[in-house]
């Protein structure tokens, strides 16, 4: 009898310059999400006995692995989230890294207990000490704008306080979170210590109804308020880390050269996707006029092509539907008596 393949399910790893689909990653089925939060505390009760120099050695293999890994690892940030590669060594792998060497050293005096002295009479004779211990399973919903830093920051305090986690990295960048996974394995992190699950919304879900002893959350309002709900249901903890309409303010007496700098950079760094971008300006109207000339001068120097290439300022947006959101704003923007200075429409 001929065997029967069973049909695996993949995310695609897309590069958002060309379309292009760079490799097929396993997907995770929600049922399996259980048994890796499963297996995840079970590794954790046996990490959280090794001494807290012990993990911050292991951070310092972390780190080395990383930096072994550098070319690798910021490859798949250009690859798959179109950034420059300036910007993916500069705002995901340098900041993964510094995470790793911070932690390794500071974490012993951030978890060291502390005596807590007390005011009431009545215990004056009492002593108390307030003690660090871990939480146990961390569960991460992480997101793809900066799709190493934003979970290796979180996993990695995390797992030195002596926590598990199970993360699930976007459906966007499912190859740099299966370098994620890796990483700490080469270090020598305990199997089923860190896991990285692979998948949507669905994924996400099954990861809450596994209970987790707490969820971190980075992404949009509108998923961030079901996460909130569907975690209070379970009442586990949650950090939300949500986007936000950030408003830059520019006075009469300010360094117009400089403000429209700031202004342009914070704008257009990793394409504007970023979650405190600059996305309104609120200019004095006596230098209203001469600040927006400048800023679109600064603007039209701005070259903009695939994060692969070293002469590229800006790399695209994510998705084409990003793209035609953005396209939306515009128009409706103009149609509310909006100019546009320059740009407004979509590369051939």
């Amino acid at each position: 009898m001929a065997a029967t393949a069973i049909p695996i399910d993949t995310l695609p790893s897309i590069n958002p310059a060309t379309g292009q689909v760079l490799a097929h990653i396993e997907k995770t089925r929600p049922e399996m999400v259980a048994r890796t939060v499963t297996l995840a505390r079970a590794a954790q009760k046996e990490w959280a006995n090794v001494p807290v120099r012990e993990r911050c050695k292991r951070l310092g293999r972390l780190r080395e692995v990383m930096m072994a890994s550098r070319n690798e690892l910021a490859d798949a940030v250009v690859n798959e989230s179109g950034k420059p590669r300036v910007e993916a060594l500069f705002a995901d792998l340098f900041v993964a890294l510094d995470s790793a060497e911070y932690w390794s050293k500071h974490a012993v005096a951030a978890l060291r207990p502390e005596r807590v002295p007390h005011h009431s009479i009545a215990a004056k004779a009492k002593s108390g000490r307030l003690v660090y211990e871990p939480l146990g399973v961390i569960g991460i919903i992480s997101s793809w704008n900066y799709p190493l830093a934003i979970p290796m920051s979180q996993i990695i305090p995390a797992v030195v306080a002596g926590n598990a986690v199970a993360c699930k990295s976007s459906d966007f960048t499912p190859q740099c979170g299966a370098l994620i996974e890796r990483v700490f394995r080469d270090a020598g992190f305990p199997q089923d210590l860190i896991s990285v699950t692979q998948g949507g919304g669905e994924v996400g879900q099954a990861l809450i109804e596994a209970n987790p002893d707490k969820v971190l959350f980075t992404g949009s309002v509108a998923t961030g308020r079901r996460v909130a709900e569907a975690c209070a249901k379970r009442l586990i903890p949650t950090v939300l880390e949500l986007g936000g309409k950030d408003a830059m303010i520019v006075l009469a007496d300010a360094d117009l050269q400089v403000a429209s700098s700031a202004a342009v950079w914070g704008s257009y760094t990793n394409c504007g996707q970023v979650c405190l971008s600059v996305e309104r300006l609120f200019v004095e109207q006596g230098i209203a006029e001469k600040f927006a000339a400048l800023c679109v001068e600064k603007t039209k120097k701005l070259r903009v092509g695939p994060g692969s290439d070293p002469a590229t300022d800006v790399g695209p947006l994510i998705r084409p539907q990003h793209v035609q959101r953005m396209l939306d704003l515009v128009e409706d923007a103009v149609a509310r008596g909006a100019r546009v200075l320059c740009g407004g429409n979509t590369r051939p």
